[in-house]
């Protein structure tokens, strides 16, 4: 069992929540991975790159292993919202979201919140359990952004100028000051941003010029006894991705537009990752700015509003990314940096800059939340309430595993996989291939060294088969381990 470690609390007293329900504001964005924000410890702290997500960490927990059940956009946020592994909310890869079935929103809701969702949806279906709600249609741009609402069809939708994150931020902004004051908010701010293409803001173009960024300890790598990557890695995003596929505004080229470097066909595979670095990890860094400079408006905006005392504050991602790590970029995969998310609460009168290792998942933030608004939590719900941490209370009884599953073969011809990670282990079983990778996380936390077919690691993979096995089990996964998707492969 996973010995759970909380760090740095001051606890502040208990405020009138208990009292009074509180008000939330719940802030997701898209492939806002924890490795480039600075309160999780970052290798481009000296830049700075998110000073507000850093001072909610200081007024709030910061859970540093917090995982997703599937690293797809879609899958992660219908996890989310219901508080149900893939296989129970019916959203595995690119399927509809069944807005009939039973989410957290619509718990407050029917628990007399007032509930608000601006930005991206991405499950093709209405949202639901919302007394209002203003969408970008699919991806959404980032400028001059189209949007959908209750009363504007795909047909006619409402177009607004400006960049993406500074017009969600301010009809966030007007949704607060707006908001019924005879009952308490939930609003979800949910940004495009920093989903490729990575067009940033105006303002921070010129941030990081001039620069040269760190590298990542395992760009140069070369995918030795990984067969899954070695053999997908020409197919799948990688770092290069934005250099060949999109123009300087983002458009993707067509054809024979490609962009081609006259010295690539010199260079090996991992030479032109480090030729590409630079370019892609400004861009990303650049686009991710408008997120951070987002959370600290609208926590001015609840102080100018006297809301700050009694407002719950939650800040994640939908899944990591890679920042060139393993030479690669998207997710999808069980590797770490596309496995864990970066998950902040701030609960007034709980800790304070405190820190939880407990593992932490997308699919805890619908029982956290309507535990945190007094609201009784469905025993049908897969994900765990995150309270007792809030206050300085460890559970007796805690997961010490995550599972996961990736279904979509389709999008970008990743191979379907499970996995299973413990506090020392990870074993990522590709069924289509029958293939195992086992990581020993202590001795080789960048899993450059697959033990698998290592006798002098036989125990251990037993033991993390089983451990699979077990997991599944638990979570009713029923699924056949080679599955067939349906819908299309998508971002």
């Amino acid at each position: 069992m996973k010995k759970i470690v909380l760090t740095g609390i001051a606890l502040t007293g208990l405020s009138a929540l208990a009292e009074q329900k509180p008000d939330i504001l719940f802030m997701l964005s898209d492939d806002h991975t924890a490795q480039s924000i600075g309160c999780f410890g970052t290798i481009f702290e000296k830049y700075n790159p998110t000073p507000n997500l850093d001072k909610l960490a200081e007024d709030g927990v910061k859970f540093v292993n917090t995982f997703v059940n599937n690293s797809i956009c879609a899958p992660s946020r219908a996890a989310i919202l219901t508080g149900k592994y893939s296989h129970k909310n019916g959203v595995r890869a690119w399927e509809e979201f069944d807005g009939s079935q039973q989410t957290f929103p619509k718990l407050l809701q029917q628990a007399g919140y007032y509930t608000v969702l601006i930005g991206k949806w991405h499950l093709k279906s209405d949202p639901t359990g919302f007394d209002e709600w203003t969408v970008l249609p699919g991806q959404g741009e980032y400028f001059d952004p189209k949007f959908l609402d209750a009363k504007h069809a795909i047909k006619n939708p409402i177009q607004e100028k400006g960049y993406v994150s500074e017009i969600i931020t301010r009809m966030a902004e007007k949704a607060i000051r707006n908001r019924p004051k005879n009952k308490p908010l939930a609003i979800f701010v949910n940004h495009k941003s920093v989903h490729t293409p990575f067009l940033c803001d105006p303002r921070d173009k010129a941030w990081l010029e001039g620069e040269t960024l760190p590298e990542p300890s395992t760009l140069r790598d070369t995918w030795k006894g990984r067969p899954a990557i070695a053999t997908a890695h020409n197919k799948v995003p990688n770092i290069e991705m934005l250099h060949k596929s999109f123009d300087e505004n983002g458009i993707k080229r067509k054809g024979r537009e490609r962009f081609s470097d006259p010295v690539e066909k010199d260079m090996t595979k991992q030479e032109q990752n480090v030729y590409r670095y630079q370019y892609y990890l400004k861009s990303y860094l650049r686009t991710a700015k408008s997120i951070d400079r987002s959370m600290g408006e609208l926590r001015q905006v609840l102080a100018d509003e006297k809301m700050a005392d009694n407002t719950v504050v939650v800040y994640m991602a939908d899944q990591g990314f890679y920042l060139g790590e393993h030479g690669m970029s998207d997710k999808r995969w069980a590797y770490e940096e596309s496995l864990r998310t970066p998950l902040i609460i701030k609960y007034p009168g709980g800790l304070k800059a405190a820190t939880v290792d407990a593992f932490a998942m997308n699919i805890d933030i619908a029982p956290t939340l309507l535990s945190l608004a007094g609201v009784t939590v469905p025993a049908d719900m897969q994900g765990r309430n995150l309270t007792p941490f809030l206050t300085g209370n460890v559970p007796a009884e805690w997961r010490d595993c995550v599972y996961y599953r990736y279904y979509d073969s389709k999008g970008y011809n990743i191979p379907q996989h499970q996995a299973v990670r413990t506090d020392t282990c990870k074993l990522i079983y590709f069924p289509v291939a029958d293939r195992y990778e086992l990581f020993d996380l202590k001795a080789d936390p960048h899993e450059m060294n697959n033990l698998a077919d290592n006798p002098e690691y036989r125990e251990m993979l037993q033991t993390m088969k089983a451990k699979l096995t077990a997991a599944k089990k638990e979570v009713d996964d029923t699924d056949e381990d080679i599955y067939s998707v349906v819908g299309t492969g998508g971002e």
